[in-house]
């Protein structure tokens, strides 16, 4: 999965903020410590529209979950 990359102090700017009134910003962080933003086809209209239009030029990656939590289940 190809995401916008974030240093640490991006990711605090941008977490949890609104882009559109019912609409927000929420990152992950991969399984090496990097953040990342996902964004859909739809929503990159709304974030271009808004002050965070920044991170659309963000350099992008390819993401690596870490390891589920959770045992598998047989």
């Amino acid at each position: 999965m190809i995401g916008y990359i974030l240093t640490n102090e991006q990711y605090t700017d941008i977490q949890g903020k609104y882009y559109t009134t019912y609409q927000f910003l929420n990152c992950v962080k991969d399984i090496n410590d990097i953040w990342y933003l996902f964004l859909s086809e739809e929503d990159k209209p709304e974030v271009a529209a808004s002050e965070y239009a920044w991170t659309l030029n963000l350099p992008e990656g390819e993401y690596t979950p870490p390891p589920s939590p959770f045992p598998p289940t047989e």
